[in-house]
């Protein structure tokens, strides 16, 4: 029982980083034009995700300090290490986003906008 609430809060996390993706796919296009005020909101945007991730988080590492209680397949151990990679993948192109636009913020002669920004703008732009 507890190894599917694990699952499904990790389900959940994962949603909610891909929605603070889609948001920080946009920052560099909403940085480059100029839009400071349209990036602050951007950014405040990301706050209920980030504040349901963190509990989701918390939940989870509740869920996890009983360990006597948690037993798992071997199925459902392979499928909660699939949703923890999909979940770091995420992640990772989050920080990466950021990164760039803190790097296009500070004024800089070798910065230049990467593929997957360029990958990102057409849908920032609707």
């Amino acid at each position: 029982m507890k190894v599917n609430r694990v699952a499904s809060t990790l389900e959940r996390e994962k949603e909610l980083l891909e929605e603070i993706l889609h948001l920080a796919e946009c920052q560099p296009e909403l940085l480059e034009s100029g839009r400071s005020e349209d990036l602050e909101v951007l950014l405040s945007l990301r706050s209920r995700p980030l504040s349901e991730l963190n509990e989701a988080e918390e939940a989870i590492e509740a869920e996890m300090d009983d360990r006597q209680a948690l037993t798992m397949t071997t199925e459902e151990l392979h499928d909660i290490n699939e949703l923890n990679l999909a979940i770091l993948g995420l992640v990772d192109r989050i920080v990466n986003l950021d990164e760039q636009v803190e790097l296009f913020a500070e004024p800089s002669d070798d910065y230049s906008v990467t593929d997957e920004h360029a990958q990102s703008e057409a849908s920032c732009s609707d």
